[in-house]
C-alpha cells in the first residue's frame, strides 16, 4: 500500500513539473509585461534570470537585424559604384586590349648586284713602266719644276698698288611687309543669342542634323556660361541619336546629368541617357539610369517608371 502511494505521489509530482516547464517554455519568448505575475517585483532568482535571457535574446534579434540592414546598404552602394564605373568605361571608348602597331612598309633587301670579273689587260691600255716619259706617267719626286702660286687675291694683276679691291657688299635684303590679318569677332553678340539658337533648332526640326550639331557648337562656342549651354548640349546628343550614333549621344546626356544636374532639361538628359544604353545593348545600365532619374527628379519619376516596364526592367 505505501509503495502505491509513493508511485502514485511520485507521478504527480512528475507531471507538475513538466507543465511548468512548459508554460515556461511558452512564456519564454514573450515580453516580460506579457507574462503572468511578472509586472509585480519579485525576488525569485529564477524569474529574474529568465527576464535577463528574454532581454538578451531580443537584443540579439535586434543585433541581426542591423546587421542586415547594414549589408544591404552595403550591397546597394556597391551596385551603384559599378554602374557608374561601366558607365565610364563604355563610354570612354576602352576595350582594355592595346592596340597593334600598324603593319609597316615592307622593306625588301636589294638583290646583290654582281661583281665585275677583271678582264685582261688589252693592248691599247696605258702602261707607265712602258713609257715612263709619256704625260700623266707617274714621276719621282723633285724631278719636276713646281708649278706658279696661285693667285688667290682679288687684286687685279694690272694693279701695280699692293692694295686689295674691296669686295662688292651685297645689297640689303628687303623685307615683305605683310599685311595685318583682318579683325574677326570672337563669337557671336548675347543679343544674337537667342536667334542663334533659334537657328540651330530650326534646322534639326528640319532634319538638317549635321547643320544642327556645327551650329549648337558654335553657340557653346560663343555663348560659354550661358542657361542655354545645357539645351544646346542636349540637342547635340539627339542629333547624334537621330544619325544613329547612341555612344556619342549617351556622352552628350551624360554630360548634361553631371555638369548641370539642375538644369531644367537634365530630366530629360537622364532618360535619353537610358535610351541611348539601351540601343547599345547595355540594358541593365539602361534600367540604372531610368531608376534614378526617378530618384533624382521627382517630375520625371512616372517617366521613368513607365520606362522601366517597357524596357522590362526588374
Amino acid at each position: 500500500m505505501t509503495s502505491r502511494v509513493s508511485r502514485f505521489f511520485g507521478a504527480g509530482v512528475l507531471g507538475l513539473a513538466l507543465a511548468c516547464q512548459g508554460a515556461a517554455a511558452q512564456d519564454y519568448d514573450r515580453p516580460p509585461g506579457d507574462v503572468p505575475g511578472d509586472a509585480q517585483p519579485s525576488d525569485n532568482a529564477g524569474a529574474l534570470a529568465l527576464r535577463i535571457d528574454r532581454l538578451e535574446a531580443a537584443l540579439r534579434r535586434a543585433t541581426g537585424q542591423i546587421e542586415e540592414l547594414q549589408n544591404e546598404n552595403r550591397k546597394l552602394a556597391d551596385q551603384v559604384k559599378r554602374f557608374r564605373d561601366d558607365v565610364e568605361f563604355r563610354l570612354s571608348g576602352k576595350t582594355g586590349a592595346t592596340a597593334l602597331p600598324e603593319p609597316g612598309p615592307v622593306v625588301t633587301a636589294p638583290e646583290p648586284q654582281a661583281q665585275p670579273t677583271r678582264t685582261a689587260r688589252r693592248d691599247d691600255s696605258f702602261d707607265p713602266d712602258a713609257n715612263p716619259k709619256a704625260p700623266g706617267a707617274p714621276r719621282q719626286m723633285g724631278s719636276t719644276a713646281p708649278s706658279a702660286p696661285l693667285n688667290l687675291s682679288s687684286r687685279a694683276p694690272d694693279d701695280p698698288k699692293p692694295a686689295f679691291k674691296p669686295l662688292p657688299t651685297p645689297p640689303p635684303e628687303k623685307k615683305l611687309e605683310e599685311p595685318e590679318p583682318p579683325f574677326v569677332a570672337g563669337g557671336v553678340p548675347f543679343s544674337d543669342s537667342k536667334e542663334q539658337f533659334k537657328a540651330a533648332v530650326d534646322a534639326f526640326n528640319a532634319g538638317q542634323y549635321a547643320d544642327a550639331e556645327t551650329q549648337f557648337k558654335a553657340y557653346i562656342e560663343a555663348n560659354k556660361g550661358t542657361a542655354k549651354v545645357a539645351d544646346a548640349i542636349f540637342y547635340i546628343g539627339e542629333t547624334y541619336l537621330q544619325r544613329s550614333r547612341p555612344r556619342e549621344a549617351a556622352e552628350q546626356y551624360l554630360e548634361v546629368s553631371t555638369k548641370y544636374p539642375k538644369a531644367k532639361i537634365a530630366p530629360d538628359a537622364m532618360m535619353r541617357l537610358g535610351l541611348a544604353l539601351s540601343r547599345l545593348g547595355n540594358n541593365e545600365q539602361a534600367c540604372a539610369a531610368f531608376a534614378e532619374a526617378g530618384k533624382r527628379y521627382p517630375t520625371a519619376k512616372a517617366k521613368a517608371d513607365h520606362e522601366s516596364q517597357t524596357h522590362r526592367c526588374s
